[in-house]
């Protein structure tokens, strides 16, 4: 593999052209984002529609089918963030007046204990205001993504009726000039791998997020199993954000006993979940490393907002892939990758050679990750 940097004029040349993009992206995000929340849909719902149409079920029908589950799911969640925050905004009086009693109490303790204390600080810093204040952000936030739902599955919905067609001029293109093109059966096998493991393991993370809440008799136990399963896709942070509300809710209703022990809960399960399952499930098949996966939380999160977290690891996972089908990019996949070249018993970067990629028609043929995934698209 030819990994070598490159020359002091290329890497310029680089470094301006990734500028331009980045701009590019960041000003059509108000068309790219449901675009690209729409193909990772379309990548999840490629194995059920395959699934399907091998049971003879017609193409169209197939396609309405895995369609309308989607429209079912995603309506599911939307009516359970929109109940949740009902009943949110009417708590609010019962935790103000619990925020009162805890405030005071503190104070006293502080105060007894020699801290000087100004009547009123501790109120406005535990607050439910300013827990309303960051969750009003995040519902405006999930309320700009709800908007764009309906675009989104427009958009599903002409990917899942072509999606056979499509699958088939890409074939086609791949078996005439290769490159890039028969790149693209390895991208989608690749996320579709993260994607099924990092959806089982946040359903599990979810529901047992949920019973915790539920057994020690914090509100809102539903809402926070939801947060927990669509948190958990978002690397590193996203465990602590999804706990820290609980915890909060806990302290106020149930004291700090109560909410240790909701806080321990979370911990117990994102960490046999999060950090020893699934990662012993994934194995290198996310193949980025993890201060890069942390780096491109905080890019795509700055550059497309909420959904550009949720999106993260798989549009890097894409961006390593392309990267490492060039000559000329292939030093920065490289540096992307979790592993360096040559280590003992690791595979190669990418789902298909870099020789296969470049070779043309025949080798893409011959690539086994490039035959298996192919109807999938």
């Amino acid at each position: 593999m030819d990994t070598r940097v490159p020359s002091r004029s290329d890497a310029l040349l680089q470094v301006a052209a990734f500028v331009v993009v980045v701009a590019a992206l960041h000003a059509a995000a108000s068309v790219l984002v449901p675009i690209a929340m729409a193909l990772l849909l379309a990548v999840v719902s490629a194995p059920p529609l395959t699934w399907l149409e091998k049971r003879r079920v017609p193409e169209p029908v197939a396609a309405a089918l895995v369609l309308f589950a989607n429209i079912a799911v995603l309506s599911a969640g939307a009516s359970v963030v929109a109940s949740s925050a009902t009943e949110f905004g009417e708590a609010v009086p019962r935790y103000q007046a619990r925020v009162d009693v805890v405030a005071a109490e503190l104070t006293e303790w502080l105060r007894a204990h020699h801290f000087r204390v100004p009547t009123g600080a501790i109120t406005q810093m535990i607050s439910p205001g300013a827990v309303l204040s960051f969750g009003a952000g995040m519902i405006r936030d999930l309320a700009g993504l709800v908007s764009n739902i309906f675009i989104v599955l427009l958009i599903l919905g002409f990917m899942l009726f072509e999606a056979r067609t499509f699958s088939r001029k890409l074939r086609a293109l791949a078996g005439e000039r290769g490159g890039y093109v028969g790149l693209f059966p390895g991208i989608v096998g690749d996320v579709q791998n993260y994607l099924f493991i990092k959806t089982v393991v946040s359903i599990a993370v979810g529901l047992l997020a949920g019973l915790i809440v539920y057994v020690l008799g914090v509100d809102f136990a539903l809402l926070w199993g939801l947060v927990a399963f669509l948190l958990n896709y978002i690397p590193n942070v996203g465990a602590i954000i999804a706990g820290a509300p609980p915890v909060f809710f806990a302290l106020l209703s149930h004291g700090p006993g109560r909410a240790l022990a909701v806080a321990a809960g979370f911990l117990v399960v994102h960490t046999v979940l999060g950090n020893i399952l699934e990662p012993a499930w994934m194995g290198r098949r996310l193949g980025l490393s993890a201060t890069v996966v942390f780096l491109s939380l905080l890019f795509w999160g700055w550059l497309w907002g909420p959904a550009g977290m949720f999106l993260s690891v798989p549009l890097t996972m894409v961006a390593r892939i392309l990267l490492e089908g060039s000559e000329k990019t292939r030093w920065i996949a490289v540096l992307l990758d979790s592993s360096a070249p040559g280590d003992p018993g690791d595979p190669p970067i990418g789902p298909l050679s870099v020789k296969a990629a470049q070779a043309g028609p025949q080798s893409v043929k011959a690539a086994p990750a490039a035959e298996e995934p192919k109807d999938d698209a």
